[in-house]
């Protein structure tokens, strides 16, 4: 096996949380079952377990910080439980463009499930439009929202407490002709 195909094998190992485990398992097998031979097997075999997950959990904050980029209205609004919603949402490998392909991972997941705050999925989607809308070149989006996500961000924005809010269903539009400015609207 080459360079190219072992370190491929090693990224796997460090972001690859079911391949990481199926490794440790069995480690000189897996191995030898994703093409190494069996020299090259017991080599890799030898790799310290606690400081393989060391380094992917050290992978893992780089992600969840990009993400936390990303949405910050969401971060602060899920506070400690962002982290962990966030590695639920990314398992694997990352995806090309990875910060921008985690928050929108987290924004489906929490969009997918009834959550608390129960407008956060919202928000999520919210942020995720400028994200989506910071694209070169032409961009014309359209997003309904079931919760005021405007008066939401800000609260958010200003530290203010969120309190009781109902929801009030708001359209979002986003435009920016090529090479221009981005405009945005909530109805």
């Amino acid at each position: 096996m080459g360079l190219s195909q072992t370190q491929a094998l090693l990224a796997r190992l460090f972001t690859d949380a079911t391949a990481r485990r199926a490794f440790f398992a069995n480690p000189e097998a897996t191995a030898m079952g994703l093409g190494l031979d069996a020299a090259e097997a017991r080599t890799l075999a030898r790799l310290d377990r606690r400081e393989v997950e060391s380094f992917a959990r050290s992978l893992l904050g780089k992600r969840a910080l990009d993400a936390r980029k990303a949405t910050p209205l969401t971060a602060r609004a899920l506070g400690d439980a962002f982290d962990p919603l966030l590695f639920e949402a990314i398992e694997g490998a990352p995806a090309p463009d990875r910060h921008r392909a985690d928050a929108a991972a987290l924004a489906a997941l929490l969009a997918s499930r009834a959550g608390e705050p129960p407008w956060i999925g919202d928000l999520a989607r919210y942020e995720m439009a400028f994200v989506a809308a910071a694209r070169p070149g032409a961009v014309f989006l359209l997003r309904r929202f079931a919760w005021p996500v405007d008066d939401l961000s800000r609260k958010l924005m200003a530290g203010e407490p969120i309190g009781e809010t109902a929801p009030r269903g708001r359209v979002g539009v986003w435009w920016r002709a090529p090479r221009g400015r981005l405009f945005w609207r909530l109805f």
